[in-house]
């Protein structure tokens, strides 16, 4: 038996394919009270996948994500995926080990993210998440994002 697709089945198809075929993954694990990477660069469409999350979650801070971002925050022990669309730095912790450093910050995108000088100023940055804002500041210096 034969199998005719239209064109715009066949354009739809190709598009998915090119589609997921430019989006990445990158997988952040849980290391006891950290993350492993702490920080992470990805573009546009790309997502996080959070595992190893055995009494732990991921949660964002709605305060330190870019206007209009998606906010996500997995249950205990469960592996979670993100895909992120808007481009900016998003800050997220683990609620229970937070005041132990278990923060992270994922950047979109390339170039100065849109919201880091909201961040940097922020009365979120303190302790541990003020530490994870620093060691971010850093990188984008080192990276020539700032």
């Amino acid at each position: 038996m034969r199998f005719a697709m239209s064109s715009a089945m066949l354009a739809a198809l190709g598009m998915l394919v090119s589609n997921s075929a430019i989006s990445a993954e990158t997988v952040v694990s849980a290391r006891v009270t950290q993350w492993d990477p702490m920080i992470v660069f990805i573009k546009p469409g790309d997502s996080v996948r959070w595992d190893n999350m055995a009494g732990h979650n991921s949660e964002s801070i709605p305060e330190l994500i870019p206007e209009g971002g998606d906010q996500w925050q997995s249950k205990m022990g469960e592996s979670v995926s993100q895909t992120f669309t808007k481009e900016g730095v998003y800050i997220y912790k683990c609620a229970p080990h937070v005041s132990e450093g278990m923060v992270g910050a994922i950047v979109v995108g390339e170039g100065k993210p849109v919201n880091i000088d909201a961040i940097k100023s922020s009365p979120e940055n303190k302790g541990m998440i003020g530490r994870t804002i620093r060691k971010l500041d850093k990188e984008l210096e080192t990276k020539g994002m700032k």
